[in-house]
């Protein structure tokens, strides 16, 4: 008996069917891709936020304060006016700054007797004395024997206060052999004689030279055991010792009067 045909082939691929069940559809692809994105870029932004985070936590230092060393500005000064430009100002509270070293000590009959005359203009201007004192250390100064300068204290710019140093060397000088037998006499006076250099106001350079020669009063009434008088004359502003250099006019000389 012969053997029977296969069946015919009804058109349709068994092979074919399986793969194309296998195909995963173009649409969920897609959504696969957009997932992915949307994860990647979610993940960008929440690393750019952690770090602006950290960045702001830890700025990063200012120029000025990477350099070793800073720089302050200068303290602005209080407004003066025009005619005020230069002038020496005294301070509320001062500052004792040592000034330079004191010139040169030099005794000359002119300038002995300009000085004399320069003092006793300014006699009635003391505030401190009455007027029957002011009468008598008049007479004192015009009539003395003796007119001589004996020290000289040089001062720092606004500064009405004598240094500490400058101080100490005029009481060394007191204290020297000729000195000390000069102010051995009890009528021997000490004037102090203050100056300001003669840039800015009149007025207040007045009130300069007088504070810088009471100071120097103070001082020896405050460290020395003196029976002699003492007095503070203010001779304002100056430029008696040196025109071009103002800081040679601010000073306070010391005179010993003898009657």
């Amino acid at each position: 008996m012969a053997n029977s045909l296969p069946n015919a082939s009804n058109g349709t691929n068994p092979v074919s069917q399986e793969v194309s069940a296998s195909k995963t559809p173009v649409g969920v692809w897609v959504i696969v891709g957009m997932a992915v994105f949307f994860v990647i870029a979610g993940s960008g932004i929440s690393i750019y936020v952690a770090w602006k985070a950290v960045g702001m936590q830890n700025p990063a230092p200012a120029v000025s304060e990477i350099s070793d060393e800073k720089v302050n500005p200068a303290p602005s000064a209080p407004g003066l006016s025009e005619g005020e430009v230069g002038v020496e100002h005294p301070r509320p509270n001062p500052t004792i700054e040592e000034a330079d070293a004191a010139p040169a000590l030099v005794n000359d009959r002119a300038e002995e007797d300009q000085t004399r005359q320069e003092v006793l203009k300014r006699i009635d201007l003391m505030k401190v004395l009455t007027d029957p004192e002011k009468d008598k250390l008049y007479a004192q100064v015009e009539r003395a024997r003796g007119f001589t300068k004996i020290a000289i204290i040089p001062f720092t710019q606004n500064g009405t206060i004598a240094g500490a140093a400058q101080v100490d060397e005029l009481i060394k000088s007191l204290k020297g052999s000729d000195l000390q037998k000069l102010l051995a006499d009890p009528t021997v006076a000490l004037i102090m004689v203050g100056y300001a250099d003669k840039k800015g106001d009149a007025a207040r350079n007045l009130d300069i030279s007088r504070s810088r020669a009471e100071s120097v009063v103070q001082a020896l009434k405050e460290k020395m055991d003196l029976v002699n008088l003492m007095h503070a004359v203010g001779m304002g502003g100056q430029d008696i010792f040196d025109r071009s250099v103002l800081e040679k006019n601010r000073v306070v000389e010391v005179w010993a009067v003898q009657p």
